[in-house]
């Protein structure tokens, strides 16, 4: 228990009359009997309080999307048979963002109160939340304190939500114009499907000549428009990852881009395989597809983090070409690195360029080339203006050659890097550039 206001401002208007006393000393037994009816009042709401029940129902587990707003739902009822005013308050673990919530709301007998506590995840993982607690009163002399329902848990996940906002959008757009079966359609592709008879209305470039004069009849050859293909997405997770870009790291969006990815990809019937990287690659997901592999994507990039260490671009085209043994989509989230580390960037281009088709995610940094836009208004910021202005025409240069050595370049905010993905992948699909 503890005062409430109204009790604080009638002791407050009581300590202010004693004051008077000394010049009208008929005061001081009116204080005396406010005194003893404000304790009377505190301590009738105190007793009642005192039998006051929470009746509280929150979700045991709460999953949230990673960068997005959500709410977190908690009723509370009671036992009272008169009004109460409730102010709820609600600590919450780092992975979430504001710390604290604080409510307010009137209970009235018989019923219950909902509170949609706003959260937004700024971090991976899983946490344990705390308790609730309730400040209770009905007149406003004595506040009692509850703990309103138990611990629960708090998983951050990558940005499903995303992945449900496209689905409507794929099946009307995209999947209209390519089909909603991907593999295998017969047409001019270039994979080669089987050899049949000659029949009238094919086409004369289609027949198998050496086939034809082999069998002593016309055979023609049909190729596959498109087939199930293998993309493997590649998650740096170096020092460059870790800074922050709308309150989650640029890594955070990276995990988030690739689940959308992986979904889109398996819309498609392609198989995807996802590894992250940094001093070198791990062992991540060999390329397959299915719900079951979609959750174990899910899985895998959730517990990703950022580390201090440097980006290792060659290890990870050596890995790389260890282990694809056919021509695949190479899929590389990462931030460019400065004028004099890229060469390693380059070498690993041509490692992978001869069989395979490298496609870089780029996330740039908008502060860089803010600052290399700026007009100067003194020679300090003349300084920073010339030191960023090269930093910025380095990165610009860098993927000029990425592009001439045959790997493709998009540059994408971080906020955008999931839906510049799915473009990018798309545009690939359509121009078959594998």
């Amino acid at each position: 228990m503890r005062p409430g206001p109204l009790l604080l401002r009638a002791l407050t208007a009581i300590a202010i009359a004693a004051l008077l006393v000394p010049i009208v000393p008929a005061l001081a037994w009116v204080i005396a009997a406010a005194l003893m009816i404000v304790a009377g009042f505190a301590t009738a709401e105190a007793i009642s309080l005192k039998r006051v029940e929470l009746v509280v129902e929150r979700p045991p587990k709460l999953a949230l999307p990673l960068g997005e707003n959500d709410i977190a739902p908690i009723r509370i009822a009671t036992t009272s048979s008169r009004p109460l005013r409730l102010l709820l308050r609600q600590h919450w673990p780092d992975l979430v963002a504001p710390r604290s919530t604080t409510k307010h709301a009137i209970c009235r007998p018989g019923e219950s109160v909902s509170f949609d506590l706003d959260l937004r995840a700024i971090a991976r993982g899983a946490a344990t939340i705390d308790r609730a607690y309730v400040a209770l009163t009905s007149r406003g002399f004595i506040e009692r304190i509850a703990a309103a329902g138990d611990e629960s848990t708090m998983h951050v996940l990558p940005n499903l939500r995303a992945v449900k906002r496209l689905h409507k959008q794929l099946n009307s757009y995209a999947l209209r114009s390519i089909g909603s079966r991907a593999a295998p359609r017969i047409g001019k592709g270039r994979e080669f499907d089987r050899m049949r008879d000659y029949v009238s209305d094919d086409d004369f470039r289609d027949i198998a000549w050496k086939a034809s004069a082999r069998h002593g009849r016309l055979i023609v050859q049909e190729y596959r428009l498109d087939r199930s293909q293998e993309i493997v997405v590649c998650i740096d997770k170096g020092h460059r990852m870790a800074a922050r870009v709308e309150q989650i790291t640029r890594l955070d969006h990276a995990v988030n881009a690739a689940v959308l990815l992986s979904y889109i990809c398996n819309r498609f019937e392609d198989k995807v395989g996802v590894l992250s990287f940094d001093t070198a690659p791990d062992k991540g997901l060999p390329t397959s597809r299915g719900a079951a592999h979609l959750r174990a994507v899910t899985a895998y990039t959730s517990q990703l983090q950022a580390e201090y260490r440097d980006t290792d671009y060659l290890a990870l085209a050596g890995g790389l070409r260890k282990r694809l043994h056919h021509r695949s989509l190479i899929l590389i989230m990462t931030v460019l690195p400065e004028r004099e580390e890229r060469h390693d960037l380059l070498r690993a281009v041509d490692m992978l360029a001869a069989q395979h088709l490298p496609l870089f995610i780029t996330i740039t940094d908008r502060d860089l080339r803010a600052a290399a836009e700026t007009l100067p208004a003194d020679r300090e910021e003349l300084s920073r203006t010339l030191v960023a202005r090269d930093l910025w025409l380095g990165r610009v240069e860098l993927m000029r050659e990425l592009r001439a050595r045959g790997a493709l370049v998009v540059d994408t905010t971080a906020e955008e890097a999931g839906v510049d993905s799915v473009n990018a992948y798309i545009d690939v699909k359509r121009r078959q550039l594998l």
